[in-house]
């Protein structure tokens, strides 16, 4: 059960992570125990054993009274710093992939009305993400920000994207009226994808992106995103984490974490049982079978 303990404890954890530059992963291994148990434990759903305390403490070099005392304050009077540095630096950008990821979604869905900017930014975002926490690792490597109406994608690598785009007469950009009356910017592409670059796993979960949200208008597509845990995690114009992901839970979450969870103690069950000797074998094949007919008369 989630307590506001195990929630402070978690949050703590998932910064103290971030400040060192590791991934769930690479935490997990130190702690000798499934990714996805540090998602749970950082989202304040899966206590933390005692060995797995003191280890936290050995991994970030604190002290058990610095941990304790943390949980304890009703008001979470250590400040964390901020990152040290940030786990993006490890994900590699594919521009091209960006390019026609671009132009696969404006061929797609880029007719309808409501698909101005706004929306366009807000299915770059989920592509990617979505991508990243199924797979761990990067579609596009896009980065985007946490900005006031949603993530953007970083705007001094974009708008050097779209300017060649414009330049090669690959894509248009106009001001339309939308259906609010407000002006609207919008993209007209002009050539198709090039969806070689793409794995057809990669295609059906822009796809599916799409379907899910690409008939959402701007204020509703907003709302959406601004329940997502990646945006919720960061503050304002901070550049949102990859791994953030694995931290979201409900309608966002893109893998049943709790089953990955219980499929990994299995396996680390199946993996530590003995094998029967065969004098238990001999043993157990010499019992004699229950009779369980009813003696009568």
């Amino acid at each position: 059960m989630k307590t506001p303990q195990k929630t402070k404890l978690g949050r703590y954890i998932r910064q103290l992570r971030e400040i060192k530059s590791l991934s769930q992963q690479d935490l997990a291994d130190s702690l000798n125990i499934p990714r996805p148990s540090i998602s749970q434990i950082e989202n304040g759903n899966r206590e933390i054993t005692l060995t797995e305390f003191s280890r936290l403490t050995e991994i970030f070099h604190i002290s058990p009274d610095e941990l304790f005392q943390y949980i304890s304050k009703k008001k979470e009077k250590f400040a964390i710093a901020p990152r040290a540095s940030s786990t993006n630096s490890k994900i590699t950008f594919y521009p091209e992939k960006f390019r026609n990821l671009l132009l696969y979604i404006l061929e797609k869905c880029g007719g309808k009305p409501n698909v101005g900017e706004t929306v366009l930014y807000k299915l770059l975002y989920f592509c990617d993400f979505d991508y990243f926490e199924i797979n761990e690792k990067p579609l596009t490597g896009m980065k985007y920000k946490k900005m006031q109406f949603g993530p953007v994608p970083t705007q001094s690598i974009y708008n050097r994207i779209i300017q060649l785009m414009l330049k090669e007469n690959h894509i248009s950009v106009v001001q339309a009226p939308s259906s609010n009356g407000y002006l609207q910017r919008r993209y007209i592409n002009f050539i198709k994808p090039d969806i070689n670059l793409f794995t057809p796993l990669e295609l059906q979960l822009v796809d599916r992106v799409i379907n899910r949200l690409s008939d959402m208008n701007a204020r509703q597509i907003e709302d959406h995103v601004h329940r997502d845990q990646p945006w919720i995690d960061h503050a304002m114009d901070e550049e949102i984490q990859y791994t953030s992901v694995f931290s979201r839970t409900g309608e966002f979450a893109q893998r049943n974490y709790n089953q990955e969870f219980l499929d990994s103690g299995l396996e680390d069950s199946v993996e530590n049982l003995e094998l029967t000797t065969k004098q238990e074998y001999d043993y157990y094949m010499s019992l004699p079978e229950k009779n369980d007919q009813t003696r009568t008369g």
